[in-house]
């Protein structure tokens, strides 16, 4: 093909991706093609640069239909607006090839996940790696790194020869051109990330169909949240500042006013530390790593609150509940279960420890069945899914991901 037949071809693919994606419209337009002769199979992605730029390789470009060309703009455009070179995580900062092919995994499954319509024969899905729907990427990070460490296997291998450049991880390619200036300043690819979530907001409101991915994307962008580690840490502050507010009479103590009433025993004002119990949802779909990365900001502003070890229980639970634990340090913990979930017989178990607990706190993924009254004193969730439900009688907090 001649060069305008493959500029022809480039331009068709990109109204075709932004019909497909009518709210990606604006960032398709921004994406800057720099054609590349040789290295064809590291091409074929299409892949993208942080400065905007897509590298297309002339044999890829005139081998491949429109509405694949048009499907690996849209996956490419969504690296750039979902920031996955930002997000990579640190490990990932040696070239490790099995490093940056689990990245690769990870944003790939976030993406497609919301293009099941759209999709080519070689897309990465979720299902393709063989874990649930729904999750951002961090989240299929970690859940890769965890079940290649536990059973010793590979990576499940990609469907596409090449990788989608350092778009996707932050890490520079060979065919990458440092001459080249950025097609989008950073200040502009912040406003080109707020017109698309506009967009997609707009296209909500008017009763349109957006993938739950895009929707929580721009919930993100136009209303940023807080932390979940400084939300979590309020809600627990919260919980435990209100049980120790409970302030009791007892005679163990003689009041500082018996010396104005000679001859009349008169009761001290006390003021009980206040006991927690941490329910661990250990089943199948919970991460290690996720677990551990909750608990220890739990225990860590337990122990801030001044909640000591003896005050402080933990209690795995899958379908059933296991043996009360009294940690010194979170590095004990012993992660039993791996079933199916079922918390109702964890908050059973907490409610007949004694003392009583004064705030339960549950890490879970929501997919589990709740007892259906409150227990009788405070509850926080901590919710590693998205998808997950929690009660209403109960302060939720959204663990996104770990940073």
């Amino acid at each position: 093909m001649t060069s305008p037949e493959l500029w022809e071809k480039w331009s068709a693919a990109r109204v075709r991706a932004a019909h497909q994606a009518p709210y990606l419209a604006t960032a398709l337009l921004a994406l800057d093609r720099v054609l590349v002769t040789g290295a064809s199979g590291e091409l074929r992605r299409f892949p993208a640069d942080p400065g905007w730029h897509v590298y297309a390789g002339v044999e890829e470009l005139a081998r491949q239909s429109v509405q694949e060309v048009a499907f690996w703009l849209v996956h490419q455009v969504t690296h750039l607006l979902r920031g996955h070179a930002r997000r990579c995580p640190g490990g990932v900062v040696e070239p490790l090839p099995e490093e940056r092919q689990t990245w690769n995994l990870a944003t790939d499954a976030e993406i497609n996940d919301d293009l099941t319509s759209d999709l080519t024969p070689e897309a990465t899905t979720p299902a393709h790696l063989g874990l649930p729907d729904g999750w951002t990427a961090e989240q299929y990070w970690h859940a890769l790194r965890d079940s290649s460490r536990r059973h010793g296997h590979d990576l499940p291998p990609t469907t596409t020869p090449g990788d989608c450049g350092s778009g996707c991880d932050g890490l520079p390619r060979p065919w990458e051109r440092d001459d080249l200036p950025p097609a989008l300043s950073s200040t502009t690819a912040r406003l080109t990330a707020l017109d698309t979530a506009r967009r997609i907001r707009e296209r909500l409101n008017a009763q349109d169909d957006v993938p739950a991915g895009w929707r929580r994307w721009a919930d993100q962008v136009l209303e940023p949240t807080v932390s979940w580690c400084r939300h979590l840490s309020a809600m627990v502050r919260h919980g435990l500042t209100q049980a120790a507010g409970r302030v009791d009479h007892t005679y163990l103590r003689p009041s500082r006013r018996a010396a104005a009433l000679p001859g009349i025993v008169l009761p001290s004002l006390r003021r009980p530390l206040p006991s927690v119990t941490v329910l661990i949802d250990t089943s199948g779909s919970i991460t290690e790593t996720m677990l551990a990365q909750a608990l220890a900001e739990v225990t860590g502003v337990l122990r801030a609150m001044g909640v000591g070890r003896r005050l402080l229980t933990v209690i795995t639970c899958d379908a059933r509940a296991y043996r009360p634990q009294t940690l010194t340090r979170v590095s004990d913990l012993r992660l039993d279960g791996g079933g199916g979930t079922d918390l109702r017989a964890g908050f059973a178990a907490a409610l007949s420890t004694r003392p009583r607990p004064d705030l339960i706190i549950a890490i879970t993924d929501g997919r589990t069945p709740w007892p259906h009254r409150p227990p009788g004193t405070r509850v926080v969730v901590a919710l590693l899914d998205p998808a997950g439900r929690s009660p209403e009688w109960a302060r939720t907090v959204h663990v996104e991901g770990a940073p």
